[in-house]
């Protein structure tokens, strides 16, 4: 935020003074500029998530599962495919601000936005193909069919009453699923920001891209107020060419090594699994992965047929808890 609304400080006084701007940012110069103002970066705190030790055993069965599905149909890279929704919030409330030294405690204001978001779904395959995102406004019914006639070739935009993929969302996905005869993969409820590729590697830098991209927007841009002196938040369409440009300009190698690190694409033979990122040393669940080996090698040459061959996604759907089929936390582990 400070790097832009210097810019714009600087070119606004160019302007008026009738000379060419010169002048240059650098992280070195926000340092310096802190430091003569006696400014300090602080942080938001939260309460400490517990990792619980039964996870441990849901991303065992979850990794088992994978690696039957994967030695059954020996899937290609460009037929694996992960999707998740993620919030993007139209006002991005930073985890950080920028005060006097010794301040103990700081007020921070906002545009009255930061609970009003949309839902973005981001879906790419192992290869590195990203496919279109799927946008889900809260409302907006009326400009439903104007944004998808606008960004028909970029994007879907979809409305509903809480701005999340609602049950009529998610059961034309099924639907869809079913016919184009894809075999779903369903993550056990609170493991997704441990295995899910999204929730692994892709949500942290699409959404710092889309933060970068609200940033430039709140520091440069001439805002309009309504009637009681309250700031309005950023157009749909404004929202959308952000998250269309930050998925674009995501990293497809980062993509792949996401599917890698999820246990989606190592291989059949098992020799990579300890590629697997939550497992590996130093993660909150690496004792897992002895208890993966060992399991596997019991189930090696033990099992003369697949007992879960005949088993179907709606015989898990209707031995689950509906809690466990859809995952809505958003926390984010950095990928070596």
């Amino acid at each position: 935020m400070i790097p832009h609304k210097a810019q714009a400080i600087h070119e606004q006084k160019c302007k008026a003074w009738q000379i060419s701007p010169s002048f240059i940012l650098s992280n070195g110069w926000v340092q310096k500029c802190m430091a003569r103002n006696r400014l300090s970066e602080r942080c938001r705190t939260t309460e400490l998530q517990k990792d619980q030790d039964r996870l441990i055993d849901k991303l065992i069965a979850y990794i088992l599962q994978v690696q039957r599905q994967q030695n059954r149909h020996s899937y290609s890279h460009s037929d694996i495919i992960s999707m998740d929704q993620t919030a993007v919030w139209q006002y991005m409330l930073s985890s950080t601000t920028v005060d006097n030294v010794g301040e103990k405690s700081i007020r921070l204001k906002t545009t009255g936005h930061e609970r009003s978001k949309v839902s973005v779904c981001l879906t790419a395959k192992a290869d590195g193909i990203k496919l279109k995102p799927f946008i889900v406004f809260l409302g907006a019914k009326r400009e439903t069919k104007q944004l998808n006639e606008e960004y028909k070739n970029r994007c879907y935009v979809a409305s509903s009453v809480n701005g999340w993929m609602n049950e009529d969302l998610t059961h034309s996905v099924k639907q869809e699923l079913a016919q184009a005869k894809i075999d779903p993969v369903i993550l056990p409820c609170g493991c997704t920001k441990y295995i899910q590729p999204p929730d692994v590697a892709w949500n942290k830098p699409f959404k710092a891209k889309v933060t970068e991209k609200y940033n430039a927007w709140m520091a440069v841009r001439a805002h309009s107020f309504t009637a009681a002196g309250n700031m309005r938040g950023p157009s749909h369409q404004e929202i959308i060419k952000w998250v269309l440009e930050a998925w674009e300009n995501l990293d497809r190698g980062l993509i792949i090594c996401s599917f890698r690190s999820c246990a989606l694409t190592v291989a059949p033979d098992r020799s990579e699994d300890d590629q697997t990122h939550c497992l590996k040393e130093g993660q909150p669940c690496h004792v897992g992965q002895d208890c993966l080996a060992s399991i596997q090698q019991a189930l090696k040459g033990t099992c003369a047929t697949d007992p879960f061959a005949d088993v179907m996604l709606l015989d898990v759907e209707e031995t689950a808890p509906e809690s466990s089929l859809i995952e809505l936390s958003d926390n984010d582990i950095e990928v070596d």
